[in-house]
């Protein structure tokens, strides 16, 4: 449910106010293609298209959400946007995505993040319930007036 929320931010405050950072935090079992999403999203990103998979995988959230296997579905969704498919297979289960999902968990944990989402403003966390589109945008406007 954020993901549009973000999207809008991103496109109102644009890449040199507002700088998106995304880091994996699958919560297993409770989320049970939480693990198969976060591969798909760094196996693209080894092929610089990150971004494209992650916007398809929370844009279509519904379409994927009760699959038995996600993975057809990814695999289309790294056809369509320009993946080269079998290294996107192959990455899929590479240890280097392993290692990227572990270390951005590692992080998290130590960041003291319990679920998702929980969103970072320079390095402070945004209380839940300032995630909404008003509240969320004030305090960008807060941190954008302070650090300009």
């Amino acid at each position: 449910m954020l993901h549009p929320i973000l999207k809008q931010l991103e496109s109102e405050y644009g890449p040199v106010k507002l700088r998106l950072i995304f880091r994996e935090f699958p919560l297993v079992p409770t989320h049970a293609h939480a693990l198969a999403a976060a591969r798909a999203a760094e196996a693209a990103g080894l092929q610089g298209k990150f971004w494209e998979m992650h916007d398809m995988i929370y844009e279509h959230q519904k379409d994927w959400h009760d699959a038995f296997d996600v993975r057809p579905i990814f695999e289309e969704y790294a056809t369509k946007i320009g993946l080269d498919l079998n290294q996107f297979r192959r990455d899929n289960s590479s240890e280097i995505v392993e290692q990227r999902i572990f270390l951005d968990g590692k992080r998290g944990h130590s960041l003291g993040v319990k679920g998702t989402p929980t969103v970072f403003l320079n390095g402070r966390e945004v209380p839940f319930e300032s995630l909404a589109p008003d509240k969320l945008k004030a305090l960008i406007n807060g941190e954008l007036a302070t650090h300009p």
